[in-house]
């Protein structure tokens, strides 16, 4: 017993191992049952890592994760400026619909669409999706693009008043997030929030990477969880097992016994009642006929077999009549009604007759 519980739990101590180092779901039945399976996992976790990628392409990976994060991180600065000069844009446009624009601004916002027009040309001059491909637009070049731009000689004095106006705008919008992530104190400065602007990304940096742990975490939760529920679920099976094999090896072979023996408990049980039954029928049987009854009873059937006698009596003779009757033909019938009119119209001379003697006597005296 101690050697299996031993064994149970080196199996145990296997599938916890290689479902941590591998993205796998191993029970320790999976880990008795297939050594050689397990031996080749466990070569396995010298080459990949616990989501199933190659070690070095992993590491192959990462590095161009890092590519792209710098490439990102100098788009989106671009991005930025190039929005934040649109937006200006945009705001001296608002601005000319509700006052007159002063001379300066006026050149200064011409030059500035103007110069962002001819820049975002220049853009959509490399079209082709091919890196390595030397085709452009129409054949047009940058430096076509900005021999043409009359406006290229003011490029510097627009900068001079284009960059603070950025770097306020930046600075409002910086102030503004810091004040959403974290909203200031009264006793807070502006050097205070703009410093608390700029530590911002590191944070939020922060943040996500604690998130994207806290994410680990859970999923090493679920996975104990679905550990410790396949794990009772077994227990449970086993158990069910135990229970049915106790059942069928005591519960039932006594069952037959305590069946046996209830069977003829209630069959002593029936003939009893029958003959308790019984004997209240005899019971009723004896109080309703009493000893007076019978003599009474006795006289009233005689009586009923007398006229019993005489209606079969009269019934064989009605019988042999009918019989008869019968045997004298089909011409019986009229016979039958002839004297029966007969009979009637004698009824009636002998009324008539009666009626006259009546009449007479009437008379004479």
């Amino acid at each position: 017993m101690d050697v299996r519980s031993e064994v149970r739990d080196q199996a145990i101590k296997s599938s916890d191992r290689l479902n941590t180092l591998l993205p796998l779901r191993l029970t320790p039945q999976d880990v008795e049952g297939n050594p050689g399976f397990v031996k080749l996992l466990t070569g396995l976790t010298k080459h990949i890592n616990e989501q199933g990628i190659g070690l070095q392409t992993h590491k192959d990976l990462v590095q161009a994760q890092e590519v792209l994060k710098h490439e990102k991180h100098t788009w989106l600065l671009h991005h930025i400026l190039h929005h934040e000069v649109q937006e200006l844009i945009l705001d001296y446009g608002i601005k000319s619909q509700e006052v007159s624009l002063a001379s300066d601004d006026k050149q200064f916002l011409v030059i500035l669409q103007n110069c962002l027009t001819y820049s975002e040309i220049g853009d959509y001059l490399d079209f082709s999706p091919d890196p390595t491909s030397k085709a452009t637009l129409l054949g047009l070049t940058q430096e076509d693009v900005n021999r043409h731009n009359v406006y290229r000689k003011h490029i510097s004095s627009v900068q001079q008043r284009l960059i603070p106006e950025i770097e306020a705008r930046l600075q409002r919008k910086c102030e503004n997030l810091v004040t959403f992530y974290q909203p200031p104190k009264l006793s807070d400065s502006t050097r205070l929030t703009l410093s608390k602007a700029v530590q911002l990304p590191g944070e939020i940096e922060t943040n996500k990477h604690q998130l994207s742990e806290d994410k680990k975490q859970v999923q090493v939760i679920h996975r104990k969880r679905d550990k410790q529920f396949w794990l009772y679920y077994q227990t449970l099976l086993d158990l069910l097992s135990v229970l049915e094999k106790v059942l069928k090896d005591y519960k039932l072979d006594r069952q037959v016994e305590s069946d046996l023996v209830t069977s003829e408990w209630l069959i002593a049980r029936c003939d009893a009642m029958c003959l308790k039954i019984k004997l209240v029928q005899l019971q009723i049987l004896c109080d309703t006929y009493t000893a007076e009854t019978v003599q009474a009873l006795d006289v009233v059937r005689k009586h009923l077999d007398s006229a019993i006698d005489d209606h079969e009596k009269d019934l064989v003779r009605v019988g042999q009549a009918l019989r008869a009757y019968e045997a004298v033909g089909m011409g019986f019938d009229s016979l039958v009604e002839e004297y029966t009119k007969l009979r009637g119209e004698l009824e009636n001379k002998q009324w008539a007759l009666a009626e006259l003697q009546q009449t007479t006597s009437q008379s004479t005296g």
